[in-house]
């Protein structure tokens, strides 16, 4: 966290500058949303974690298309 001292010490950081806590602008700055977070002591979120998705096995796959490859009429006997 940065250092905070004298008449900032209870300030809040915006993108525009230092603000009291009733909204009074103190001091003005240019700040990235990196100091704001920083000097107002945001903690980073972790890093979620990357979930790999599972494959099916190639026999699995080939039987599937077999399956899939018969083509059925409209009027087909085998009902």
């Amino acid at each position: 966290m940065a250092t905070k001292t004298g008449y900032l010490k209870d300030s809040i950081a915006k993108a525009t500058g230092y603000y009291s806590v009733k909204g009074e602008k103190l001091k003005g700055a240019a700040l990235t949303q990196e100091e704001q977070d920083t000097w107002n002591g945001v903690a980073k979120k972790a890093a979620e974690p990357v979930v790999e998705a599972v494959e099916e096995s190639k026999e699995e796959e080939v039987e599937h298309i077999k399956k899939s490859k018969k083509k059925k009429g409209l009027f087909s006997k085998d009902s």
